[in-house]
């Protein structure tokens, strides 16, 4: 079901049970105001008949008729049939019922007459009358009539109401179809942007005719989302490009080794130092291959990703250690700051133990690549109550100014660092695991001292 059907919809319906909602109330206020009304003029009529006994101790030909199958009785102390103002009558008054109406003084009542489609209205009533009675009963006087003037404006209001509403809900249907089109038109321009051939190319945007409206916001967000789309697909194109290069290098290096080696080289050891270069370009080409696909793996993992409470110092002393088996002799210093040696808790993460190790492993890699053997510090220390950072300080060839964000991107090397091996891989790594974990990485150059990198990472507790 569409939008605006829905909106036509919820608005009649909403519309229609407001309507019949007011419609029974007015119609139950009005027959229970008929039959209060009906009511007092029985009693009234009881009354005088009460007041004719009492000044001229009879009724008979007194009572004037004023309602339609108007009929009074008085039964005397006895019980008896004193009076009746018509010979024959719907309603019998038996003793159980004259006996209620002695102990309760007045009685209200309805009932069925076979004549009419609506119950006919009674009251009865007690009194004293000129010469009371010794045993104390008193005489009962009844009135009953067809309150038919009451019913017929009854029965209009309802045929006034069902009538008003049914033409009244079809008129809101109406509007409401003309107002949800209305309030949809924003809505139906943007669609059309969309279906245009135009929307096919980029750079597309819509142009909504309000942008402080909600459609505005919309189109708002839709158009950032387009712009994050268009940065990830010039990133794509970007990363395909390079890593086809990348790896056309070491291919065609392999191949011309191998070429050389059959048509040139006749003696083994010739052949040989061929084939040593072919391996050495192949280990190259294997750890590329393997880069790309823990980039890849990473861009598949989602927010499933199985996180669990870490403790920090751990993942930070496991990568040292890892390093320290990798590149024997390299001298590497970690230090834990005051702050985290003096928390009551150990300093817990919440995340993935092998990617963070992989990660923090990366930029150790990383610093001491490009350090040329010179000594490398890693500290752990608390950022904020609710943050940690990792420090990891080099005193290599440092980063030219402005790079810092640029070498983040997949393949993408620094510009003073041609004459060391790497396929720009590793940062990427890291700074997509480390934001998958919700931190943060950042460089720090300081060209020809070194590079200052900086991971926070929030802690489980916070």
């Amino acid at each position: 079901m569409q939008i605006k059907h829905k909106l036509i919809l919820w608005f009649s319906s909403l519309v229609a049970s407001i309507l019949l909602l007011f419609s029974i109330y007015v119609y139950s206020t009005y027959a229970s105001f008929r039959q209060r009304s009906i009511e007092d003029r029985l009693e009234r009529k009881a009354r005088v008949t009460e007041q004719l006994l009492t000044l001229r101790g009879s009724v008979a030909g007194s009572v004037i008729t004023s309602m339609p199958e108007q009929v009074e009785f008085v039964y005397s102390p006895a019980d008896s049939l004193i009076y009746a103002s018509q010979a024959t009558n719907d309603f019998v008054a038996d003793s159980a019922f004259r006996q209620q109406v002695r102990r309760e003084r007045l009685v209200r009542f309805q009932y069925e007459s076979s004549d009419h489609m609506y119950p006919k209205d009674g009251v009865a009533l007690t009194y004293a009358g000129v010469s009371p009675s010794p045993d104390g009963r008193e005489y009962v006087a009844i009135a009953t009539a067809y309150d038919q003037d009451g019913y017929q404006r009854q029965k209009n209001l309802r045929d006034l109401f069902v009538v008003g509403n049914v033409v009244a809900i079809s008129l809101v249907s109406l509007l409401g179809y003309f107002f949800s089109r209305q309030a949809l038109k924003p809505l139906n321009k943007l669609i059309d942007q969309i279906n245009t051939p135009a929307a096919s190319t980029l750079p597309f945007r819509l142009r909504p005719d309000n942008v402080h409206d909600e459609v505005g916001v919309l189109a708002q967000a839709f158009n950032d989302l387009l712009t994050r789309q268009e940065r990830l697909v010039e990133n794509q194109r970007s990363f395909i490009a390079q890593a086809s290069h990348e790896l056309r290098t070491p291919l065609t290096t392999i191949k011309g080794w191998l070429e050389t080696s059959l048509l040139y080289d006749t003696d083994a050891e010739n052949l040989k130092r061929g084939m040593t270069q072919a391996v050495i370009e192949l280990d190259k080409l294997t750890a590329l291959a393997n880069g790309l696909l823990q980039l890849a793996r990473i861009d598949g993992v989602d927010a499933q990703l199985d996180r669990q409470p870490l403790e920090l110092v751990e993942i930070v002393l496991d990568a040292a250690d890892t390093l320290g088996q990798q590149r024997a002799g390299q001298s590497l210093s970690v230090q834990l700051s005051d702050g985290v040696l003096e928390q009551p808790t150990p300093v817990m993460v919440l995340g993935n133990a092998h990617l963070l190790r992989t990660a923090l492993l990366n930029l150790l890699d990383n610093a001491v690549k490009y350090s040329n053997g010179q000594p490398v510090t890693m500290c752990l220390e608390m950022d904020t109550e609710e943050r940690a950072r990792i420090r990891i300080e080099d005193q290599g060839i440092g980063l030219a100014p402005g790079e810092e964000e640029q070498v983040l991107l997949p393949l993408v090397r620094g510009s003073n660092v041609q004459s060391i091996g790497g396929f720009g891989i590793g940062l990427t790594l890291a700074h997509r695991i480390i934001s998958l974990h919700q931190g943060r990485l950042q460089l720090r150059p300081r060209p020809e001292v070194g590079t200052i990198t900086e991971v926070t990472l929030p802690l489980q507790n916070a």
